[in-house]
């Protein structure tokens, strides 16, 4: 019985897009890693793009094991594939209070890895 609510919960989560909680009930169900990873991108992905959450984008990636390496490469494939989908809006710039400018993802991204070191 409690590993089917754990089951309706984690697909709650999916369907909330609420990938990082989501994370945590695949972990409780005992999901495979590469289930688990992708729920893990899909986190990161929403805090960089969606969120634009610097401070946080670092803490996901560390917390879920994953190198700043890979969250760059995974950042790059997944922009160019929205913008071939045709899903530009969250590529489009937005006002970045650290820099005090309207950056586009790419732009965000780029500070995000330039100043990777001092994001606490």
């Amino acid at each position: 019985m409690e590993e089917k609510a754990t089951q309706e919960k984690f697909k709650l989560e999916i369907e909330q897009r609420n990938f990082e909680r989501a994370v945590v009930v695949a972990l409780e169900l005992g999901l495979r890693p590469e289930e688990i990873r992708e729920i893990k991108f899909e986190a990161l992905w929403q805090m960089a793009a969606v969120n634009r959450n610097a401070v946080g984008a670092k803490k996901l990636a560390q917390d879920f094991g994953i190198s700043k390496e890979e969250l760059k490469v995974f950042l790059g494939k997944k922009a160019d594939e929205q913008r071939q989908e045709g899903n530009k809006r969250l590529l489009t710039p937005r006002y970045d209070h650290r820099s005090g400018k309207y950056l586009s993802f790419e732009e965000w991204v780029e500070n995000l890895f330039k100043f990777w070191s001092k994001i606490e």
